[in-house]
């Protein structure tokens, strides 16, 4: 993916109320999308429905690192409720908004033809975390944002 579906999908309000709705019909506390960067070997902060978003946009993670990392490698959704005993969380977000994730959930954002990143939504309010029903609603939002981003790179082709 190009740069410039990152400007475009940073700057687009329509993803943004996609994910603030997402996050909102799983009460999560927050959530973010995260795009693959070019080379694709790492995920960037695109937009985040958080108290940190400043200081999460336009971070990056290599996709060698932590469960959203694995996500987007593998195309699998995951729900995670016990990220402090999960070997393959990375801290480094957590540190960087002095914040802790206790529960997350992670989409690929994908269809047949682009693989775009992920979105995820952290810290159920549920204190049992996040369910099975979260996630086909975290799916179906998904499939939103994924045909938002595939009618952005749309455009870009067409320009």
């Amino acid at each position: 993916m190009n740069q410039d579906i990152y400007q475009l999908a940073k700057d687009d309000t329509q993803l943004a109320q996609a994910l603030a709705d997402a996050v909102r019909s799983v009460a999560a506390q927050e959530g973010s999308i995260l795009l693959l960067t070019p080379s694709g070997q790492a995920l960037r902060f695109a937009l985040c429905s958080s108290p940190g978003s400043g200081k999460l946009i336009d971070t990056q993670q290599p996709v060698t690192r932590g469960v959203v990392g694995l996500v987007a490698s593998f195309q699998q959704p995951t729900i995670n409720n016990a990220l402090d005993t999960d070997p393959q969380h990375d801290p480094s977000v957590d540190e960087k908004v002095g914040s802790t994730t206790r529960s997350q959930m992670a989409v690929p954002l994908s269809d047949a033809y682009q693989e775009y990143g992920v979105v995820t939504a952290i810290n159920a309010s549920n204190a049992a975390g996040f369910t099975n029903d979260d996630l086909q609603a975290y799916l179906a939002a998904a499939k939103a944002i994924t045909a938002r981003l595939a009618e952005l790179a749309g455009g870009l082709a067409r320009a």
